[in-house]
């Protein structure tokens, strides 16, 4: 049996959208365009469109015999750190959005594919969910600063885009007792000095 999500009324959010003039009136469309204040973050914690960000939801609904067919586009700023360099990263998206929110009794077959059907309560669809997965599955999992980074010197945490040619002389462990050996020495020495 498919599994849907459900979109119950709550309260007003920029993501929710009134389509009460569509429902059940198929072939009947609309467009809206909205500019977002987004309230909480989306994303994940390595990158993500941050609390307080701006961002643009332009989408079409469109009334189909089952439900509400949304389709459009996310817009935003996403921010966050550059997985080799911990520098501070900004990636613009413009994410597809889309998902066919259905009435509570429409039929449905076994064979639907659950991920972009959402059941709704005939009035409003609300598609913070919509958006989030779609923010989420397009954010890099490892965001870079630049395609080429270099990162941070895994002996002292050095920028390594700061400075080309760092490097640390490397002992061969094997030799770590002679070393301690040449140490001693030299501390015998400077005593019979």
């Amino acid at each position: 049996m498919e599994e849907r999500v459900r979109h119950t009324p709550e309260a007003d959010t920029e993501f929710r959208i009134h389509v009460r003039d569509l429902v059940r009136r198929p072939g009947t469309h609309r467009e809206y365009s909205r500019d977002l204040t987004i309230v909480e973050a989306l994303g994940t914690e390595v990158i993500g469109v941050p609390l307080g960000a701006a961002a643009t939801l332009n989408i079409q609904c469109e009334a189909v015999t089952d439900g509400i067919w949304v389709s459009g586009t996310f817009a935003a700023r996403a921010a966050g750190q550059c997985g080799r360099c911990l520098d501070e990263v900004h990636h613009d998206l413009e994410v597809p959005v889309q998902g066919l929110f259905v009435y509570p009794d429409a039929p449905h077959d076994e064979g639907d594919d659950a991920d972009d059907v959402f059941e709704f309560d005939g009035e409003s669809i609300d598609l913070e969910g919509v958006v989030r997965d779609a923010v989420v599955t397009s954010l890099p999992f490892t965001p870079l600063c630049e395609p080429d980074c270099p990162g941070l010197c895994d002996q002292c945490g050095a920028r390594l885009a700061d400075d080309p040619d760092h490097a640390h002389e490397i002992l061969d462990p094997r030799w770590s007792a002679l070393d301690s050996v040449k140490d001693s020495l030299r501390l015998s020495d400077k005593k019979e000095s």
